[in-house]
């Protein structure tokens, strides 16, 4: 990958605004009225009592993880002092310290917060393998979606590693202090016995949470698909583009929220109620789609409109304030829909396990998963026109795209059919050689779409790929 400054630049920026947000919520840990007698500096701190195992690691941050970010933030930043006071006057020497000083930063700063999802998928490693299947479906489902002009693996992997590293550790560390900043300000006054006063107090406090926890992953998953967009500007950038980067994003979040919240209702369950194979079924069965992979793709579509467009605002704004908006409006009334049938149904019975529950559940989130794929649908017509235009500006008879295929290119049904006849007639190697073929010349096709004129040398090796594998299949054709 060639070194781009202006992704490096805001790269750093955007490390730069989390690291900011989460030295505010530390300083208002640490000023926050403290309600118990023996409460540590920092509520992030505090064990209950008689909590041991994995009840203890689940609700309290561990001192190793906190340290480590604290020594990652210090020596972030003596590095970019460190850059600041000996930037080289050489320009070639200096763009290859300025790269090499860049992902090192990025690396102390951001990198420590992975260790907090980390530890759960290590910790709960059965839980983890549970997991993989139905993420690993939802990834190639994603792959599949997009046929023209696709994402390439690599930068799936880099939404799914955003966040389930990044926008999981960070979230978590922001709500972890938060909890403690809120309940400090809100909780009854040390002394008090009010029991009404202490179940009103944490009530408000969990909303105020589910709101602060859904701004927090907004902002996180923003950032990270503007990051990604960046890196792939020179392609067809869109809705459809943004969507899936925000869709894998949010897949990856999911997937470590669901070992953890698996975990803890698999060894909590007789206190709270549901067990770990009911949120198994709800967050990587019925509802593995929904969640933060519906919030985070409409994040994305509206990044990706904004900077498919060139436009500023509007997209951005809608984007965000549907994927913050309903994710915590979602998380609110499902949980008060439940409540108000909770005295018809019973609560683990069979109509509650594969009916009442997972329809609470996904009953809020369906408008906002109806306008996922309304922009998904939308997107893909558009595309469609544009592989139609640069399939007809590349057709040559003896050129990477022939007249004869550019309308099978254009249609994934005669795609589809071509492989099938092909498999049926000339055998799987002829067919795979195909297939690799019409990959080429999409990919092709949707360089050209995007018309970037400082793009002239991957145009060169994409036509020879093409022409490559022209080569290749009139070799295994019988």
């Amino acid at each position: 990958m060639r070194d781009d400054p202006l992704l490096r630049s805001r790269a750093l920026l955007i490390a730069r605004l989390a690291i900011a947000l989460y030295l505010i919520e530390l300083v208002l840990n640490l000023i926050r009225p403290h309600l118990l007698p023996d409460e540590p500096a920092l509520s992030i701190f505090y064990r209950l009592p008689g909590s041991s195992g994995s009840l203890g690691r689940l609700l309290s941050t561990p001192r190793l993880v906190f340290w480590a970010v604290i020594a990652g933030i210090a020596a972030g930043a003596a590095v970019q002092i460190f850059a600041a006071l000996t930037r080289r006057r050489t320009a070639e020497r200096d763009g290859r310290r300025a790269i090499v000083l860049t992902w090192v930063t990025l690396g102390c700063l951001l990198l420590p917060f992975g260790l907090i999802p980390l530890t759960v998928v290590i910790s709960y490693f059965p839980v983890t393998l549970l997991c993989l299947p139905s993420t690993v479906l939802v990834l190639l489902l994603l792959r599949a979606t997009v046929r023209f002009a696709r994402l390439s693996w690599t930068a799936l992997l880099l939404a799914f590693a955003w966040g389930a590293l990044i926008v999981f550790g960070l979230g978590r560390a922001y709500t972890s202090l938060a909890f403690g900043t809120a309940y400090g300000f809100l909780g009854p006054k040390a002394g008090t016995t009010d029991l009404s006063g202490f179940t009103t107090s944490l009530s408000h406090t969990m909303d105020l949470l589910v709101v602060h926890l859904s701004v927090a992953n907004g902002l996180l998953i923003a950032g990270g698909v503007a990051l990604l967009l960046m890196l792939l500007r020179h392609r067809v950038t869109d809705a459809v583009t943004g969507l899936v980067l925000g869709a894998a994003v949010g897949l990856g979040y999911n997937f470590v929220e669901s070992i953890l919240f698996i975990k803890i209702y698999g060894s909590l369950g007789a206190f709270l109620g549901p067990t770990g194979g009911f949120e198994y079924w709800i967050r990587q069965s019925i509802g593995v789609l929904g969640g933060q992979v519906t919030f985070g793709a409409l994040i994305g579509a509206g990044l990706g409109a904004a900077a498919g467009a060139r436009l500023r605002g509007r997209p951005v704004a809608a984007g965000l304030l549907a994927g913050i908006g309903g994710s915590a409006g979602a998380e609110t009334l499902s949980g008060w829909l439940a409540g108000q049938v909770g005295e018809h149904v019973e609560t683990g019975s069979t109509l509650d396990t594969l009916v009442a529950s997972p329809f609470f559940w996904l009953l809020p989130q369906l408008p906002f998963l109806a306008i996922a794929v309304a922009i998904l649908v939308t997107g893909l017509r558009t595309r469609a026109t544009q592989l139609r235009d640069a399939l007809a500006a590349e057709g040559a008879p003896a050129g990477p795209v022939t007249p004869v295929e550019a309308p099978v290119l254009a249609s994934p049904a005669l795609r589809l059919w071509t492989l099938v006849r092909t498999w049926r007639i000339h055998g799987r190697r002829t067919a795979w050689s195909l297939h690799r073929l019409q990959s080429a010349q999409l990919d092709l096709a949707g360089w050209v779409a995007e018309g970037d004129s400082e793009m002239t040398s991957e145009g060169v090796e994409l036509r020879a790929q093409v022409m490559r594998a022209k080569g290749e299949r009139r070799m295994v054709q019988p």
